[in-house]
């Protein structure tokens, strides 16, 4: 029971820092971003090739630089954020379910890319055996080092956006999403504020993404799909947007309920394939379920009234 709280403490907490970002883009932001898998995948990969070994052997990948874990904590922040960078610029101008659209597109091309392109990291195979630090120091358990540091992370990642929304710049930007011609009325540069807050959000999503790769200790497509960017929307629904808490609390719950299934043993493959399928179910239930009783606008207007 122990290693279950602890698996859901440490993802619950890594994928909060996604639901964050996904929050401030959102709710802040007033952006619809299909694409947050993106992001993370580029932390991920970025942390795996900084650290890597050269290609040796059967290795199809190009680029491994053997560098310490800290540097890739930087490649993957700065890779996190260039991908927004590249894709932000064309994309922002649209709205609604064209930019959804557009971003689901950029994600599902980069999952291409890396799906196909050797070259990058091994393709279907992926990057393996990723670095990790030395922590075996004071007795500490790895588990619970990892823990730690995703706590660490989130509650980073909220403080500082947090301290962002309540000051000037924060207020500048819920004037934009909440009506944009009166915004530039009042001279605000409303591409430029949705370009800054869609650049920002990416950085925690890529140290979130290295963070993954250094507890899994492995970085391949499959890990990195639409199911991400799914699940983490649905953590933002059932949490509630524009609150920080909530949103915390929304991933947490999501991410145990799934852990609590998995941990169920199972007699035989065929059973545990259906027990993921009756996981899916009930996720969606309880998404629809949530959207029927606090769909995004009550939500909405009892956040403004608090």
């Amino acid at each position: 029971m122990s290693q279950i709280l602890l698996s859901i403490l440490t993802f619950g907490c890594l994928f909060s820092v996604l639901t964050l970002s996904l929050n401030l883009q959102y709710a802040r932001g007033g952006m619809i971003n299909f694409g947050i898998v993106a992001y993370f995948a580029a932390g991920a990969y970025a942390y795996a090739i900084f650290t890597q070994e050269p290609p040796k052997g059967l290795d199809q990948y190009l680029f491994g630089f053997g560098a310490p874990w800290w540097v890739g904590f930087l490649a993957a922040a700065v890779a996190s954020m260039l991908f927004a960078i590249i894709t932000g610029w064309p994309t922002l101008r649209l709205r609604g379910e064209y930019l959804a659209l557009t971003t689901f597109a950029f994600a599902e091309m980069l999952h291409s890319v890396l799906l196909n392109e050797r070259r990058i990291g091994n393709g279907s195979v992926g990057l393996s055996n990723i670095e990790r630090p030395e922590i075996g120091w004071m007795g500490i358990p790895e588990g619970y080092v990892y823990a730690g540091a995703a706590i660490i992370l989130m509650l980073g990642t909220a403080l500082v956006f947090r301290r962002l929304l309540a000051s000037p710049y924060g207020r500048a930007v819920d004037a934009v999403r909440d009506d944009e011609t009166a915004a530039q009325a009042i001279g605000k540069d409303v591409a430029r504020l949705r370009f800054q807050v869609f650049v920002i959000s990416a950085v925690p999503i890529g140290l979130a993404g290295a963070l993954y790769a250094m507890i899994t200790t492995l970085v391949s497509p499959d890990l990195f799909t639409a199911e991400v960017t799914f699940f983490v929307w649905m953590a933002l629904v059932l949490g509630g947007e524009r609150t920080i808490l909530g949103v915390v609390l929304g991933t947490l719950a999501l991410v145990g309920f799934q852990e609590i299934v998995r941990a169920i043993p199972y007699e035989s493959v065929r059973t545990a394939q259906l027990a993921k399928s009756v996981e899916v179910m009930l996720t969606g239930v309880i998404f629809i379920l949530v959207l029927r009783w606090q769909p995004f606008e009550a939500l909405g207007r009892r956040s403004k009234k608090a």
